[in-house]
């Protein structure tokens, strides 16, 4: 058994429309833009609580949102969400050991599992998955 959190609403901004984005988003949704130690992450304070709201510049990549599941056993959750029928779209583990995979729904939405608990990530964000996650699987 493992657990997991719909944790993060994520708005995904072409490099040359990022600031406007993350202006025209803060705005939107009467939330303070807050850069983060990753130069391509903005975070949208308080616009969602308890979940997070951010800006992710996506280089030359197209505009959308996208979700973000998070997981205490990341191998577990692809596995459980393949056989419900999403597919990885970006074997980021290995590329990223341990940190996010990209996955396609079977309407084509595209969304990231995230380890929740990689010490990477802040201590608030891990606390808060304690608090929150739900088991699955």
């Amino acid at each position: 058994m493992h657990r997991n959190l719909l944790n993060t609403f994520v708005i995904d901004a072409p490099s040359d429309a990022r600031d406007e984005t993350v202006s025209f988003w803060a705005g939107a949704l009467g939330a303070d833009a807050t850069a983060t130690p990753m130069p391509q992450y903005h975070v949208l304070a308080e616009a969602a609580p308890p979940n997070r709201v951010v800006v992710q510049d996506v280089g030359s990549g197209h505009a959308g949102v996208h979700f973000d599941i998070h997981t205490d056993d990341l191998e577990a959750e692809v596995a459980r969400l393949v056989s419900l029928g999403a597919e990885v779209v970006d074997d980021s583990w290995a590329k990223h050991p341990g940190q996010w995979v990209i996955m396609r729904d079977p309407a084509g939405m595209e969304f990231c599992v995230v380890n929740a608990l990689n010490p990477l990530r802040p201590q608030a964000d891990r606390d808060d998955f304690e608090r929150r996650a739900r088991v699955v699987g």
